[in-house]
């Protein structure tokens, strides 16, 4: 496994820590402040009925590895991302 650069990362497929499919990448994020760079990934979470608004989580890319087949895997379960997915969105 590699360290995953944000250029590596546009339309994967994401597996989670179960290596259960959980969704793609959407959108790369550089967040910017005074002495460090934050690079993010957004994930697009697969849901079974595809009605309303897309459920999307941001995951540090530190936390993600790309896999020699091309895929990304995240160091958290579909359940845990749900969660970060709503917190997020209660921040906003």
């Amino acid at each position: 496994m590699s360290r995953v650069t944000p250029e590596m990362l546009k339309s994967k497929s994401v597996f989670d820590s179960n290596d259960n499919k959980v969704g793609i990448i959407s959108q790369i994020i550089r967040e910017r402040y005074e002495k460090i760079n934050v690079d993010f990934i957004e994930i697009t979470l697969e849901r079974k009925i595809k009605i309303g608004p897309a459920t999307k989580v941001k995951v540090r890319t530190r936390d993600a590895k790309l896999l020699p087949d091309g895929t990304v895997k995240v160091k958290f379960t579909k359940d845990q991302l749900k969660i970060m997915a709503k917190e997020q969105e209660l921040q906003r």
